[in-house]
């Protein structure tokens, strides 16, 4: 039996991730920065996000007026989303970040992917795959959004088990590996209840240097045009654990 390709193996991750998602990051990925943001980049929209998700940037972006086209790898969690959408104007399909064509309307005013989505695509080939996608939807005068953790932060301090919680009725665990020649970071989140069952929820990354995504954008035909340490446009500096960077198309570069 043939290996599952990026894609595949992403669906199959978060067909096990979609239950738990949102119970399990409601605690550190507060929207309200985020979405503060992406409404002043925006314009009336349309926006497209990248890995959309259940709608946790979608339908807040949505509330506020700004229509939101979405691709995931999920149907899992896109069902998720349609459940909730509520009248609002999102819309959602399954479609690889790395190879997609453009969901109507486009060209977009706005591109977004955040939470580090952008390193799920797994290789350094589909990424910039990805990026020369955006630059195909993104309409003149457009913006790229990415938002990422910063490589130190997906590697961590070495450590291969972490200790995420204990209490009397569960345990939660991190156990990674990190591959420096491929940039590779691969884990389980594992969770251990009382009753004796036992969670495991996979996920691989492949993180990117801020000077690789912005040559792997210059190739696509996009160049940086800001970039800062969070969606509240606070400077990045040598402390920072994220970044929000913003590209335009290259005109210089037709």
């Amino acid at each position: 039996m043939e290996n599952p390709g990026p894609f595949d193996q992403q669906a199959d991750h978060w067909r096990r991730w979609a239950a738990f998602y949102d119970a399990d990051s409601a605690g550190h990925l507060d929207p309200s920065p985020a979405v503060d943001a992406l409404c002043d980049l925006a314009g009336d929209g349309p926006a497209l996000e990248l890995g959309i998700g259940s709608g946790r940037l979608a339908l807040p972006l949505a509330a506020r007026g700004i229509p939101v086209c979405g691709i995931d790898a999920s149907p899992e969690m896109i069902d998720i989303l349609h459940q909730r959408r509520a009248g609002l104007p999102v819309d959602a399909r399954i479609a690889d970040m790395a190879d997609f064509r453009a969901p109507a309307p486009f060209p977009f005013p706005l591109v977004y992917v955040a939470a580090s989505t952008f390193y799920l695509l797994g290789t350094a080939d589909r990424q910039i795959s990805c990026l020369r996608a955006i630059a195909g939807v993104l309409a003149a005068g457009g913006r790229f959004v990415i938002e990422a953790a910063l490589p130190h932060t997906v590697i961590g301090d070495g450590r291969q088990i972490i200790v995420r919680h204990v209490d009397d009725g569960h345990a939660h665990l991190t156990i990674q590996a990190h591959d420096p020649t491929t940039q590779l970071v691969v884990s389980q989140e594992i969770t251990f209840k009382a009753d004796g069952t036992c969670r495991m929820l996979p996920s691989v990354m492949r993180y990117v240097t801020l000077p690789e995504l912005d040559l792997m954008a210059s190739i696509a035909g996009m160049r940086l045009l800001d970039r800062y340490g969070g969606w509240d446009w606070r400077p990045l500096t040598t402390v920072s654990s994220r970044h929000v960077s913003i590209y335009e198309h290259n005109l210089s570069a037709v």
